[in-house]
């Protein structure tokens, strides 16, 4: 397992480093056109919606743990077993990492003591984001390796679940981030949350960790039953 992730590590320091590079674009460019002085232009809208965007990166991420990863970890003589441990391991990592970014861009305008005109708040800045986000970053990996191994089974397969994966990661994100943000009002207007608003976010969390299961059961069974081509 430890040589899997070695293996696995190579790849993921660039992409994480991707992901660094891109957050630095961003910081530096709402420095660099007034973003931090109250100005509302196109690094605002990147810096709001950074996680959603980390998630899509995430999920691109994923896609290649179960194709090209796996078929050349294979070749050079890993176990299956320990490969699929290996991919746990990069998943857990990519997540952590990732999370302590997003909780970083979230709490930077403060930080940074950014205008109090219009401040841009990090999508879904409050608790509750902060604390499923490792979820959705799990799900949203997990949904890559699960389109990468069916655009390796069936191309047209592929590209339906690729189209759906994105659909649900967006739904979700978007629609978990507004519920985070009524939060406050639904409990000043009523005291607590109610009917459909309610159950909502906890619906779309179990569907999550449904996703997660049983990707991971398919996950499991792909690579245990791979075949090197």
């Amino acid at each position: 397992m430890v040589k899997s992730i070695r293996f696995l590590r190579q790849f993921i320091w660039i992409n994480l480093s991707a992901i660094f590079a891109f957050a630095a674009i961003v910081i530096l460019g709402c420095y660099a056109t007034g973003v931090t002085r109250g100005a509302d232009n196109l690094f605002k809208s990147y810096f709001q919606a950074f996680p959603l965007m980390m998630l899509f990166i995430l999920y691109i991420y994923g896609f290649a743990l179960c194709t090209s990863s796996l078929n050349l970890a294979l070749s050079f003589g890993a176990r299956r077993r320990d490969f699929f441990w290996g991919i746990q391991g990069s998943i857990l990592l990519y997540t952590v990492v990732c999370w302590l970014l997003q909780m970083f861009m979230s709490s930077l305008p403060a930080l940074g003591n950014w205008s109090q005109l219009d401040r841009p708040w990090v999508m879904g800045s409050g608790s509750v984001w902060t604390g499923i986000f490792p979820l959705l970053c799990l799900t949203a990996l997990v949904l890559g390796c699960l389109s990468g191994v069916a655009m390796a089974r069936s191309r047209v397969a592929g590209v339906i679940l690729i189209v759906a994966a994105v659909l649900a990661l967006l739904a979700g994100s978007v629609v978990l981030f507004i519920m985070s943000d009524l939060q406050m009002w639904f409990f000043l207007l009523e005291g607590e949350w109610s009917g459909m608003w309610g159950s909502l976010p906890y619906v779309l969390l179990g569907l999550a960790l449904l996703v997660l299961l049983l990707g991971e059961v398919v996950i499991w069974r792909t690579v245990k039953g791979y075949v090197v081509r």
